[in-house]
């Protein structure tokens, strides 16, 4: 009865985007004046090589892409298009990869990130042109979660290090396996109401995957809890980014379905042509 009155009331939210919006820009605000209460940040060398080598950002492109691949070819059924797109950009990030050792020996490292941000920006935006509507959301949320953990779980770390951001990137990774996941069911609901439109089949889907999706937040938050209390050093570190990414992740993939549904909601589901049976087609 709590579940069907859950989902009840998320339905009623997904009509309502200003009352999200608005709640996703205050969890935003949550995260950045956690950090700013913060007079100063130990920040450990390796950290600061491995931002300014960019392998950071190289990483977060190369996973964009397969979360292209794998999201935009299983949910949006263009597989053609997003593989394609995919290996375009792929071979243009490698050239500027290539370039690295150049960018170090005159010292342009920032110029060199800037042009990786750019094709990271780009990619996003024919990504959406192309139809990975729901690649490019997913991205959005493991971004989203990413952000929000990173300036809540600032304000509490003691120090900024490489663990502490490879976990980060980790909770990026449940935010995207979760929409995966919440998203798939909206998939299984395109496919059995053709003749509805998909921002129909959106709501119906999410609203389907709302138990699953908080039921998951709420287990990475209990699993994480007594890493983040009882242990100390990195292990706590571990557990205060789950423990804080958990709950905002699926947060993150409850409030998509309000972009989702408004990007989908004159969209007809694109099915094979009609057979033709003794020389008509079928209608």
């Amino acid at each position: 009865m709590m579940g069907n009155g859950l989902a009840a009331l998320y339905g009623k939210l997904i009509d309502r985007p200003g009352v999200v919006y608005a709640f996703a820009a205050i969890l935003a605000a949550a995260g950045i004046a956690a950090t700013a209460m913060r007079t100063e940040h130990a920040v450990d060398d390796g950290l600061v090589a491995l931002l300014l080598s960019g392998d950071m950002l190289f990483g977060l492109f190369v996973t964009m892409l397969i979360v292209l691949v794998i999201v935009g070819a299983r949910i949006d059924d263009r597989p053609g298009k997003c593989i394609a797109l995919t290996l375009g950009v792929l071979a243009a990030g490698s050239i500027v990869r290539m370039l690295l050792p150049f960018a170090l020996s005159i010292g342009w490292l920032a110029e060199w990130n800037g042009v990786m941000l750019g094709i990271i920006i780009i990619t996003l935006y024919l990504s959406l042109r192309i139809g990975a509507r729901f690649a490019v959301t997913a991205m959005g949320c493991a971004l989203y979660t990413m952000f929000v953990t990173a300036g809540i779980t600032l304000g509490l770390a003691d120090r900024i290090t490489v663990p502490g951001i490879l976990t980060l990137t980790a909770v990026g990774t449940l935010a995207v396996v979760m929409s995966f996941l919440g998203y798939s069911l909206v998939r299984n609901r395109i496919e059995s109401a053709r003749r509805e439109p998909v921002g129909h089949s959106v709501r119906t889907g999410m609203v389907q995957a709302m138990p699953f999706l908080v039921l998951a937040g709420l287990a990475v938050l209990l699993i994480a809890a007594p890493l983040a209390v009882v242990t100390d050093g990195p292990l706590r570190d571990f557990g205060l980014f789950l423990m804080v990414g958990g709950p905002i992740g699926a947060c993150a993939v409850l409030m998509s379905a309000i972009p989702l549904a408004a990007m989908t909601r004159d969209v007809q589901f694109e099915a094979a042509p009609p057979a033709r049976r003794g020389g008509r087609r079928q209608r």
